[in-house]
């Protein structure tokens, strides 16, 4: 009867100590099926998603704008509509005022995972240089828990 109630309590335990390793992994892939969850609800419910991207090839009679991700070099396509709308804050524009190397922002709709179409385009220009930190900086100062 003893040895019986040794081997339940150590099968108790050694569930309770799997248990916390499952549930550290359910959390790591939560997190994972959260974010492409996100742009899974995005794509099918056409909502837009916001974008900030490097123009680096700019194709006016396709329409399109490509820029390469600098992680594996893959070349993700944004194509613009005849409903996309173009402005440069207040001012109308036009798909030719961009120039290759200009920071674009506005909203996009997933297509696949290396083409979006462009919805709106609020702003484009020269990407605003680094601010260089000099030797005499300070750095912010840090909260303590």
């Amino acid at each position: 009867m003893k040895q019986a109630f040794h081997l339940l309590h150590a099968a108790v335990l050694s569930l309770a100590l799997t248990g916390g390793a499952v549930a550290a992994e359910k959390k790591s892939a939560a997190t994972k099926v959260t974010e492409t969850a996100k742009e899974a609800v995005a794509k099918a419910t056409g909502k837009p998603m916001p974008m900030n991207l490097r123009a680096d090839m700019i194709d006016t009679k396709a329409k399109t704008i490509t820029m390469k991700r600098k992680s594996d070099g893959a070349e993700i396509k944004h194509v613009l509509t005849d409903s996309t709308v173009i402005m440069n804050g207040e001012t109308p524009a036009k798909l030719s005022d961009i120039k290759a190397g200009d920071s674009v922002g506005g909203t996009r709709l997933k297509k696949s995972d290396t083409e979006y179409e462009v919805v709106k385009i609020t702003k484009f220009g020269p990407a605003a240089p680094k601010k260089a930190k000099t030797e005499g900086e300070a750095k912010p100062a840090e909260k303590k828990p």
